[in-house]
């Protein structure tokens, strides 16, 4: 397909119809005399606001769902408004909702299989006068809807949709990728869904994307993304280094060949994974660890936040009793949570060999030896100019090392639930994962590696 094909059929696909917006914008209204009427109840000046890729036009069909701020004067506090604002959002939404907890506290409930997110806010005059996290949004709304035509409306719904299917938008902690409102920036700054990527095509860090006024602060990360509503705010500031690399790849890949893939990637056959690693069990040193947990009950946000700390952190461990992870991977369905640990052993010797310090540093050297006394197979004696025991290891397993929890640098929802966990090795793995078609699926994503747009 050429270039223009492949655009026109995206776009075909993502643009919402009629019927489905005025459905949204139907419920959006509901809910916001709903809001009013709650409100007045509790004899507060309430607001409400829909934000969000909806009031923008920059959804994507079939993927619509409600952001409705609750905008409170702004001499409430910071504790009066969490308060009153999630006791009207609760009241709102039926008692349906969940708490919902990222930066900034809100409720989230479903109608109507349509996802709504009610916010409570404070209405302030400046997007840099902020109280909380989330006040400036209404300044985002206003800024883009300023800027976007239909035109453009259409080109930014092409570089979600390109963001989803290379696997870097969202800038939530499960992605950690460019939001919504980075890609309209960047639409609005480049003038076109294929200018935004032969612009990023060469990117080299630090990129600085300026659509108004120049930073108000020194901000040191790869991507920089200056907010037009508050200068001193990096939008792009959830981008981790590999999303910005990925983003980098698949627009120079795009652009030399285009093809339908980098926006709907193929299906993954879920067994692919598990083919692919047991071609290579034992190759050079590879074996499969998978540790799995009931999954802590809080909000996704924390939930993904939490599990690549203790992706971090188990991985840590593993090197520093010398299993040689080669790579770590977590997944979480939001029942179970899973940590998927490749390491080149998963049995040690017995014993371990230990360099100490050089002759000449003779107090170190005196407390070495007066340290392993008694305590080492084989020693001590001198190498070159060090001190070397053999002393018998603590641990030589793999499950033994991470059931020593207490050494684990886990998160706290991880850690409350890390005690129960299972601990499958290979073949149990794989079995473990076989049982489950969305693990297998995402175990295969990860485990293939190469992306499917490369070609």
């Amino acid at each position: 397909m050429s270039l223009n094909q492949v655009l026109d059929e995206v776009r075909r696909r993502v643009t919402p119809t009629a019927e489905e917006e005025g459905r949204l914008l139907s419920l959006a209204e509901r809910l916001k005399k709903r809001i009013l009427e709650v409100s007045s109840a509790y004899g507060v000046s309430v607001e409400p606001m829909l934000v969000g890729s909806l009031p923008k036009g920059t959804w994507l069909r079939g993927e619509g769902d409600l952001d409705v701020f609750m905008l409170f004067p702004k001499h409430f506090n910071k504790r009066s408004l969490e308060d009153i604002g999630l006791r009207i959002a609760n009241e709102v939404s039926e008692g349906r909702g969940v708490r919902a907890y990222a930066e900034h506290p809100y409720l989230r409930f479903y109608v109507d299989g349509v996802k709504v997110d009610l916010v409570p806010a404070l209405k302030v005059d400046r997007a840099d006068a902020k109280a909380t996290a989330v006040d400036r949004t209404p300044f985002h709304l206003e800024y883009v809807n300023s800027k976007l035509d239909d035109e453009l409306r259409a080109n930014v719904r092409l570089l979600k949709r390109f963001m989803k299917g290379i696997g870097v938008y969202g800038a939530e902690a499960r992605t950690l990728g460019f939001s919504g409102y980075v890609c309209e920036l960047l639409t609005i700054k480049h003038g076109s869904f294929t200018r935004v990527l032969e612009a990023a095509a060469g990117w080299r860090p630090p990129t600085l994307v300026v659509l108004e006024a120049q930073p108000t602060v020194a901000f040191n990360h790869h991507i920089v993304v200056v907010d037009p509503t508050d200068p001193s705010r990096n939008a792009a500031a959830a981008v981790s280094l590999e999303s910005y690399a990925v983003f980098i790849a698949a627009s120079q890949a795009f652009l030399e060949k285009p093809g339908i893939e980098f926006f709907y990637p193929p299906s993954l056959s879920p067994q692919r994974g598990a083919y692919i690693f047991e071609l290579g069990y034992g190759v050079g040193g590879r074996h499969l660890v998978l540790v799995a947990l009931t999954a802590p009950q809080v909000v996704e946000e924390v939930l993904w936040s939490e599990m690549r700390s203790s992706a971090h952190g188990l991985t840590q461990h593993l090197e520093r009793y010398g299993f040689n992870p080669l790579s770590t991977w977590f997944w979480s369905d939001g029942a179970e949570a899973y940590f998927c640990l490749e390491v080149e052993r998963v049995e040690l010797p017995a014993y371990e060999k230990r360099v100490g310090p050089p002759v000449y540093a003779r107090e170190d050297a005196k407390r070495f030896l007066a340290k392993n006394k008694g305590r080492a197979l084989r020693g001590p004696w001198i190498e070159a100019d060090r001190w070397v025991v053999e002393l018998p290891r603590r641990v030589t397993r793999i499950a033994e090392a991470l059931r020593r929890q207490s050494e684990v640098d886990l998160s706290p929802h991880i850690r409350a639930n890390y005690t129960s966990a299972r601990i499958l090795v290979d073949s149990e793995a794989l079995q473990v994962i076989a049982s489950n078609s969305k693990l297998a699926t995402e175990f295969t994503r990860f485990y293939t590696h190469t992306p499917a747009w490369l070609s």
